[in-house]
């Protein structure tokens, strides 16, 4: 069981990682295709986490993120889904 949760996770932080890097990788083609340059991007998201609470609550969003998947890859078991059954 410990195998089949950890290539799950696996999975869906490879999935995750590969979307995220379209997802850049579409922003940056349209900054260059528009002619903002390919430095724009870096240049605005120096004012997306702007203030303290913004840098919290994110901090936060990805922890809730990660947490339960790491606890989930030491034990190697997820929690029942009796009901879905």
């Amino acid at each position: 069981m410990k195998k089949k949760i950890r290539k799950q996770l696996l999975r869906k932080y490879a999935a995750l990682s590969l979307l995220s890097l379209l997802s850049l990788l579409y922003l940056l083609l349209g900054d260059w295709l528009f002619g903002y340059g390919l430095l724009n991007l870096w240049y605005i998201c120096n004012y997306l986490l702007y203030t303290a609470s913004e840098k919290l609550t994110a901090l936060f969003l990805l922890l809730c993120l990660l947490i339960p998947d790491v606890f989930y890859w030491i034990t190697g078991t997820q929690p029942g889904r009796r009901s879905e059954k």
